[in-house]
């Protein structure tokens, strides 16, 4: 009982209306925290986007370390040299008031720190301990979603490229980690799925999910829109027919498709997937199947295998052979950051080595015509070796083996396409071969405009299933792996550009 003043009266509403502004608060702060969180907890940014709203909640510098991975995250960006004291909640020398909270679920002493100009009150106290709950959420998700997809996607991918670089046994011990049929089979059907504009994560997600188990699933590293696939020949049928199911269903996508390969002959299956992903937009079913024919199996085996031995004789001989034979197909068939990427060295590296071989053969291949040539002299090695060689005396020429009917009707039969369009393309695609692929020095040559000769080329390289990019510049701006062909085949048809 009390005898005060009429006044005391309103106290009690006073601090029901000061309890219900600061739940209020409360609850506005803890939606704002659940409304940060993306729909995935491992997303790489939802740990970022809770730093952040921590920090304008409390008026707060954050950081978020990790005694392995270092600084992860923090708001504003100066706060990244926030320094603990040795008894973290005790006011620093400044009077900043400072909060250290461990990280639960993590295996690397994370923290969470927070430093304030103000007193923590106990709210807030409360309001840090709810964001540290979430945060190991998030890491409890991410090392899930690590274990889960990660993982066997770099075990996938470790696989996938020493299976494309001939390490079949190696490749094979590896992706028997992951599915055991490809530990049982010696020939393997290799796919290669262009995603185009779209990004490329959703759909290689879908393939690891329906294709676990049945097949090796990996991202391209030389190029950021594709997808490859290598599965067990004689165990196919399901894979493919889950994959046209997927291609039919999404209608930016287009898949290449290669015909069984020795498994030590991955790599050309991954060429001819490659190449064949190119001509799939004029599929009705944005499939393409197999390849153009090449023209190195045309050829008489013994004598080419001479010819060829001879060519590459500096290259044969020279200390680091293996190291430049692994990279001389994809360095010269690709472009420069494609290639270097799907051999897993820098740049830098891949044109030394390029260099090298150049000095070793006394061949310049920044030029066109010396990379077909030694593209042509790799090609016929990598062909079964025949059962006898040939015997003394010079090796063959070039010229010596094109002559054969063979290989005129193959050069007939890969051009037929660009004869048959527009009696200009063929003219205009032979100097631009010998231009060393210069839509300006093509147009110089010809008399005729940049953009007459790029429309040509590109429509030219359509009709061939070659790289149909509108940015030609020189060699170095296309996959010369679906140019070789093209250049002899143009060079047996007309006699130019130059192949010797």
């Amino acid at each position: 009982m009390t005898t005060a003043g009429p006044r005391w009266a309103e106290v009690n509403e006073h601090l029901r209306r000061q309890r219900t502004r600061l739940a209020e608060r409360r609850v506005e702060q803890l939606d704002g925290l659940l409304s940060t969180l993306p729909s995935r907890l491992a997303n790489p940014d939802a740990v970022r986007r809770i730093v952040t709203w921590l920090a304008e909640a409390l008026d707060a510098d954050v950081v978020l370390h990790s005694a392995d991975r270092g600084l992860m995250a923090c708001s504003p960006d100066g706060a990244a040299n926030l320094a603990l004291p040795a008894a973290a909640g005790s006011p620093s020398a400044d009077g900043v008031q400072q909060r250290m909270v461990q990280i639960h679920g993590t295996t690397d002493a994370t923290v969470l720190a927070v430093a304030s100009h103000r007193p923590v009150e106990d709210a807030s106290g409360r309001l840090i301990q709810h964001a540290a709950k979430v945060l190991g959420l998030c890491e409890q998700a991410r090392e899930d979603h690590y274990a889960a997809v990660l993982a066997p996607r770099a075990v996938s991918q470790a696989a996938t490229q020493l299976l494309l670089s001939g390490q079949a046994v190696t490749g094979q011990v590896v992706a028997g980690t992951i599915s055991r049929r490809l530990m049982d089979t010696d020939e393997v059907v290799v796919r290669v799925i262009d995603t185009g504009a779209q990004r490329r994560e959703p759909t290689l997600a879908l393939c690891e999910r329906t294709l676990h188990g049945q097949a090796l699933v990996s991202p391209c590293p030389g190029k950021d829109q594709q997808i490859i696939v290598i599965t067990p020949a004689p165990r196919d049928a399901d894979v493919q027919s889950t994959l046209r199911t997927i291609i039919g269903s999404h209608g930016w996508l287009l898949m290449g498709e290669s015909v069984p390969h020795a498994l030590t002959a991955s790599g050309a299956g991954y060429a001819e997937a490659a190449e064949a992903v190119r001509t799939a937009a004029r599929s009705p079913e944005r499939i393409g199947v197999g390849a153009e024919p090449k023209v190195a199996p045309l050829l008489p085996r013994r004598e080419a295998r001479a010819w060829a031995t001879s060519l590459l004789a500096p290259l044969l001989e020279a200390p680091e052979h293996e190291t430049l034979l692994h990279s001389l197909p994809t360095g010269l068939a690709f472009k420069g950051t494609e290639a270097a990427r799907g051999l897993q060295v820098h740049r830098n590296t891949l044109r030394r080595r390029l260099d090298r071989a150049s000095h070793l053969l006394g061949l310049d291949l920044d030029r066109l015509a010396d990379r077909v040539l030694v593209l042509l002299a790799l090609n016929v090695l990598a062909l079964p070796a025949p059962s006898s060689a040939v015997e003394g005396g010079r090796p063959p020429t070039l010229a010596d083996l094109l002559r054969g009917p063979d290989v005129s009707e193959w050069a007939r039969h890969r051009l037929r396409a660009v004869q048959s369009d527009h009696p200009s393309l063929l003219p205009t695609v032979r100097v631009w071969l010998e231009k060393n692929l210069s839509v300006r020095e093509t147009a110089q040559a010809m008399g005729l405009s940049a953009s007459t000769v790029r429309a040509h080329t590109t429509r030219a390289a359509h009709l061939l299933g070659m790289d149909a990019s509108t940015a030609f510049v020189s060699v170095h701006d296309t996959d010369v792996v679906s140019v070789a062909d093209v250049y002899i085949a143009v060079h047996l048809l007309t006699g130019e550009p130059r192949l010797a």
